[in-house]
């Protein structure tokens, strides 16, 4: 584990192409999975470009390519195979493929990605992995506990976490603004302006694609290019705004949560958070986008009342204190600060809003749609902890609500603005009801003129007093503040001095150093010689007589957990109906048919009809989709076979597994001969360079022959007419001989 921007990649690409060294054509030998399809993708490109000059191939294997591509890749035996989980179980049972060579396994994001649903196609895909392999879990937010990782296959696992206390980057700047909710994307609009006229690459995080869709017209309408991407968007329409974004053809990409992990985009400026994140987690890796590899960046969220229990979560998560706005805040990137956003923002954008949904059928739909996802996303998304609900209702309420305005959404102008309204908010009449728009002759008004004749000097006696106790509590809190300063920069002082003397006295300085945090244990005086109160007290002896319940990082362990499967989904898989209470019934019950209209055909009385599922090698049961037959229609039309198990033979020879020549050659027989395919082993080749040289030879024998017979038909004639003449003679004296 480690935080974004770190170098996670690179942490495990570069020992495996430090141990496999050099090309091998033998199998896959390395596999990585990744949650999405744009992780897979980019890290596909950096174990090129690493892996440039070693001769290893990589494939990559991804939801919305097309799987005739996919098998040639993989009939070209790479080294490395990265894939999203769905794709490359797809591939693996269409192929029927063993991967028996591979070495290193790597789930990147391993939280999310245990976190989705995977568990099948993990399960199936590392059955067929020896157990000899090496497997590795990379996230930024790993839990302590591994045994939410038992179906990874881990065996005797070692966790490696660093910066545990820093979750996020030291050199990003995070903005939170208070607003309600129907004033979010006047507020988002007016920092898209802001950030494309200062040309900053800003990506604007939305809870569901409707948000996605709503938001990117708005910005199409106010003049601003932007791209987009969700889940449910087209392959190619992904990797073309992807790709337009990183040229820096428009500065704005409006996305969900699929880009929110492992997504590098150089140079990136800001994050836009419009619907605040309901696990602290996943608000690290949405902010992991700016900030990485020791660059700047800034993270604005926008927060409404009732997101306030999910921003006290993230703040006990990270550890920080809270820390209001106030009218003389100035903005400083290192420093956290809630604020709201300005009424002029609001003021401005309004009448915009206006103009672009008014007889706009179009928006007015898109807007629609945008509330009804938010009814369901604030529906089905996980509650916050118990503990900041208490904090919220007790005290972060109130000072959510009289916070100033954030001072990073402040501009020049709003400074006369804003002090016109605090002497408005701060204005108390001196006159009461009774005094107000009163005639002279009005009796109530003659009484209270008396009452404030007979009161007045203890008035401004009280009124004096109060002032003199504002003053001195404000000379106090600087006198404490200076006071502290001095103590820290001390402190520093003493520690430098220590690290120095413990180079020569490293055990000394040890014992005096415990003796030190003994003592700071006990109760001390504060400078005005009074003990500290009881309450503080009794809290130091706790911390030394007591066991807590409670593990110091308990609350971001909580919030690196797994997201368990709620009780609801768990009771309806394990709900029996029990209307038909014999065996009988109950069959009826599970195998009732009834006519479908539109199917035109009896189906099943249940809610969903069943999906049909195939059974592997393995034993798992998988929805049959996953075996289409697609894979043995294109190798019949590439006419190529593909070896396995390393099997005896040649790569033009599709062999079983597990059966011999012999048992092969007689089952060929039965069904008519053996079909061969195109591509020949060396066997085959040496027969037929031996069929066609015995043939060669054949040919020139019998052109010798004909040479011979055409030499002695040329001679033929003059020996043929001296044969005739004597053969006439032999004739005649023959036929006179048997005549006598």
């Amino acid at each position: 584990m480690s935080r974004t921007g770190s170098g996670k990649t690179a942490a495990f690409v570069i020992p495996m192409l430090q141990k496999l060294k050099r090309r091998d054509t033998k199998g896959i030998r390395a596999l990585m999975v990744s949650p999405t399809r744009e992780l897979a993708l980019q890290t596909f490109k950096v174990v090129k470009e690493l892996g440039r000059f070693t001769g290893l191939r990589c494939a990559c294997l991804v939801g919305g390519d097309q799987l005739e591509e996919q098998f040639s890749t993989i009939h070209e035996n790479p080294d490395i195979l990265l894939a999203t989980p769905g794709r490359l179980l797809h591939v693996i049972v269409e192929m029927d493929l063993r991967l028996s060579f591979v070495q290193y396994v790597v789930f990147d994001e391993a939280d999310r990605l245990f976190e989705m649903g995977f568990q099948d196609q993990l399960t199936e895909t590392l059955k067929r992995i020896p157990e000899s392999r090496q497997t590795l879990l990379f996230s930024a937010t790993l839990p302590k506990m591994l045994v939410d990782f038992a179906k990874a296959g881990l065996t005797d696992p070692m966790l490696i976490r660093l910066d545990v206390d820093e979750k996020v980057s030291d050199k990003l700047s995070m903005v939170f603004c208070m607003c309600r909710p129907d004033e979010k994307l006047f507020a988002l609009l007016h920092l898209c302006r802001r950030m494309n006229r200062e040309n900053k690459q800003t990506v604007v995080f939305c809870a569901t694609m409707k948000h996605v869709e709503y938001v990117v017209g708005i910005l199409h309408r106010a003049g601003i290019d932007c791209s987009f991407v969700y889940s449910q968007l087209d392959a190619t329409a992904r990797k073309m705004n992807i790709q337009k974004f990183h040229e820096k053809q428009n500065n704005i990409l409006v996305v969900t949560d699929v880009a929110a992990r492992g997504v590098d985009i150089p140079l990136l400026d800001t994050v836009i958070n419009l619907h605040f994140p309901s696990k602290a987690k996943l608000f690290v890796h949405r902010v992991g986008r700016v900030a990485r590899a020791g660059r700047s960046g800034t993270a604005i969220s926008l927060i409404a009342n009732d997101e306030l229990p999910y921003l006290t979560d993230l703040f006990m998560f990270l550890g920080k204190p809270f820390k209001f706005a106030q009218d003389g805040s100035d903005y400083k990137e290192s420093e956290t600060l809630i604020g709201r956003v300005p009424d002029s923002i609001v003021s401005l954008e309004t009448e915009f809003f206006n103009s672009i949904h008014d007889n706009n059928e179009d928006m007015l739909d898109l807007r629609q749609k945008a509330n009804n996802a938010m009814q369901k996303y604030t529906r089905t998304r996980p509650p916050p902890s118990a503990e900041s609900a208490r904090r919220v209702k007790q005290d972060l309420r109130t000072d959510s609500v009289e916070c100033a305005p954030h001072p990073f959404l402040k501009a020049d102008g709003d400074k006369q603005s804003n002090d016109i309204l605090n002497k408005i908010a701060n204005y108390k009449s001196r006159n009461t009801i009774f005094e107000m728009n009163k005639s002279q002759k009005s009796q109530a008004l003659a009484v209270m003129q008396a009452k404030r004749k007979a009161h007045e000097p203890r008035i401004s006696t009280v009124s004096e007093e109060k002032r003199k106790q504002k003053e001195e509590r404000i000379q106090k809190e600087q006198e404490e503040s200076a006071e502290t300063k001095e103590a820290s920069n001390s402190q520093k002082e003493q520690n430098v001095e220590e690290e120095e003397l413990a180079k020569v006295f490293g055990t000394v300085i040890g014992a005096t150093r415990h003796t030190e945090k003994s003592e700071e244990k006990k109760p001390k005086k504060k400078g005005d010689g009074k003990r500290i109160d009881r309450a503080e007290q009794m809290r130091l002896e706790r911390e030394n007589h007591y066991v807590p319940y409670m593990s110091s990082d308990h609350v971001s362990e909580r919030q690196l957990a797994l997201d368990k499967v709620d009780f609801a989904r768990q009771a309806e898989g394990a709900s029996v109906d029990i209307i038909m209470d014999d065996d009988r019934g109950m069959y009826k019950q599970q195998h009732g048919k009834r006519w479908d209209r539109r199917l035109k055909k009896y189906v099943g009385t249940g809610d969903e009809p069943a999906n049909k599922k195939i059974r592997t090698e393995d034993g798992t049961w998988l929805p049959a989709s996953y075996k289409t037959g697609k894979y043995e229609e294109w190798k019949q039309k590439q006419k190529i076979g593909f070896k396995k198990n390393g099997d005896e033979g040649g790569e033009g020879e599709e062999q079983e597994p597990g059966m011999d020549r012999k048992r092969k050659w007689k089952m060929e027989k039965k069904k008519g001969g053996p079909k061969h395919s195109e591509l020949k082993n060396k066997d085959q080749i040496l027969k037929g360079r031996r069929k066609q040289e015995k043939l060669q030879d054949y040919m020139e024998h019998r052109r010798q022959s004909n040479l011979k017979k055409k030499t002695m038909n040329s001679k033929g004639p003059a020996a043929g007419r001296a044969g005739g003449k004597g053969g006439g003679k032999m004739g005649k004296s023959g036929g006179k001989f048997k005549k006598r």
